[in-house]
């Protein structure tokens, strides 16, 4: 007959506590980062407790405690993104697997007190705001305890926008060879969108600095038949028209839209995406695009992560745009 093995009890701050010879609530104290009340000597008992013991305080109990969790909240928007936001989204989750945090990705919705409820529910340590909160959710966050990082102040001027940048970007490539008729390609899409606004605002900027007219808005589904239909209506004119577009995805789809037309690439139509993504540059004709370095913010983003529970937190820094940078192709 085999005899059963029971499986090793979970050492608790009660064992903790009685290795170390002091109280629970002393325990609790030290482990939670509130030990600085107590002797060098009292603190060194309980830590060396604690290792012998290999005891992991229970993350529930700790936000019980200290009404916070060991969660970081990433706030992204419900949007259709490409590969800067998913990388971003990726080095933060290894920074915060560094300092012991569970990351979750939230999809912020229509209503901004339901994603600010949403939040509150995990009790976050901190939230990573990817250009969601308003002041004042930023305001509940942290009386509620919870760090928003990155900690930078971006000033009210619409032009210090990292999608303003693009648009203004998008515009001075596809002029480069000389005037056109500039249009905005949207992603026909039912979530939210909220980086095209800027996009396009930053295309007619550039069209004005180059005293052209407001280009044109049009919203190109990813779909062959109805791409080449949207694309149709706008190229009514007999001069080259030349598109910026959301993404590499929507710049596919009016590449693709152009050639059904019988247009000629780039001399009747010239076509511009963002993301740099790789798809982009295996396809013939090999797209312009262009690349954001977000290297800067997510410097800022692990500075701020490594500064969580300390007394004072780092000061809001100006914020910086990232680079942007074209990367020429076959269609412009």
């Amino acid at each position: 007959m085999t005899a059963e093995t029971k499986p090793a009890k979970r050492p608790t701050s009660f064992d903790v506590a009685k290795r170390a010879g002091v109280s629970r609530a002393t325990v609790s104290h030290v482990l939670n980062g509130q030990g600085s009340r107590f002797p060098e000597e009292t603190r060194a008992k309980v830590l060396k407790a604690a290792e012998e013991l290999n005891y992991q305080p229970s993350p529930a109990g700790r936000a019980l405690v200290t009404g916070r969790s060991d969660i970081l909240v990433i706030l992204v928007p419900n949007t259709t993104f490409g590969s800067n936001l998913q990388d971003l989204v990726d080095n933060v989750t290894s920074h915060a697997a560094a300092h012991g945090l569970s990351v979750v990705v939230r999809f912020a919705g229509s209503n901004p007190g339901e994603t600010l409820a949403a939040i509150l529910h995990f009790r976050p340590v901190a939230v990573v705001d990817m250009g969601i909160l308003g002041a004042d959710e930023r305001e509940v966050l942290h009386h509620s305890g919870a760090a928003v990082i990155p900690r930078i102040h971006t000033p009210e001027d619409p032009t210090h926008d990292i999608n303003h940048v693009i648009g203004r970007t998008m515009a001075k490539a596809l002029l480069r060879n000389g005037p056109r008729q500039l249009a905005y390609a949207a992603l026909l899409d039912e979530r939210l969108d909220p980086f095209g606004p800027g996009r396009y605002e930053g295309m007619k900027a550039g069209a004005r600095a180059e005293g052209l007219p407001e280009p044109e808005r049009l919203e190109i589904p990813l779909e062959l038949g109805r791409a080449s239909a949207a694309l149709a209506a706008v190229k009514a004119k007999d001069s080259p028209l030349a598109v910026g577009c959301y993404n590499d995805d929507v710049a596919l789809a009016v590449v693709a839209a152009g050639r059904a037309l019988g247009l000629r690439i780039p001399d009747d139509l010239s076509v511009v995406g963002v993301d740099a993504t790789a798809i982009g540059q295996l396809v013939s004709p090999r797209l312009t695009t262009i690349r954001i370095h977000n290297a800067p913010l997510m410097e800022r983003i692990a500075a701020d992560l490594a500064a969580l529970g300390r007394a004072e937190a780092p000061a809001p820094q100006p914020a910086s745009l990232p680079e942007v940078t074209v990367l020429t192709g076959e269609t412009t």
